[in-house]
């Protein structure tokens, strides 16, 4: 089972595309986040997440403080992070995981570091390649995180969309 660290980010925009109930049917990931992140969120947020949190399907590192002090390391050795966004670098590279982000900088410094780092268009991928979703669906909902995140490629998303356009028809 792949280890997969969540970013508030993603966390965020699963549930603002109400994509979290899909999301957490991916059973072959093992999904996780750290303390920090979780404390970022909203109390709704928070809300929705428990219920994952308390079916063991979304794990919540707690930071000790060998971890505090490595995330510190990290923190200070960069510019424009923050201590959240340092804690999913360190754990996804600590556990050998995924880092999922949408997060521009946290992308190019955490995989300059041999982080392998997914983003939004991953976790679409791995939804219809595990029948959880339809291409049709998988569509409407990049197109709706595209309306509102601004800030993420577009070039990205017209390859994907026309991508899935042409898959939906193979047999």
């Amino acid at each position: 089972m792949k280890i997969v660290i969540n970013d508030a980010n993603i966390l965020i925009d699963l549930i603002n595309l109400e994509l979290e109930i899909s999301f957490f049917q991916l059973e072959q990931l093992e999904l996780k986040t750290t303390d920090f992140v979780f404390e970022e969120l909203h109390d709704e947020q928070k809300g929705i997440l428990q219920e994952y949190i308390i079916q063991g399907r979304l794990i919540i590192i707690e930071s000790e403080e060998e971890d505090l002090i490595n995330i510190s390391n990290i923190l200070s050795a960069t510019n424009g992070l923050s201590f959240e966004d340092c804690s999913v670098w360190y754990f996804a590279k600590s556990q050998e995981g995924i880092l999922l982000t949408g997060d521009g900088k946290l992308r190019r410094n955490s995989s300059t570091d041999g982080v392998e780092v997914r983003g939004v268009l991953y976790i679409s991928d791995q939804l219809l390649l595990h029948g959880i979703i339809t291409f049709d669906y998988a569509i409407l909902k990049l197109n709706q995180l595209y309306q509102i995140n601004d800030r993420l490629p577009a070039e990205a998303k017209n390859q994907r969309i026309e991508f899935w356009g042409r898959s939906e028809h193979i047999d």
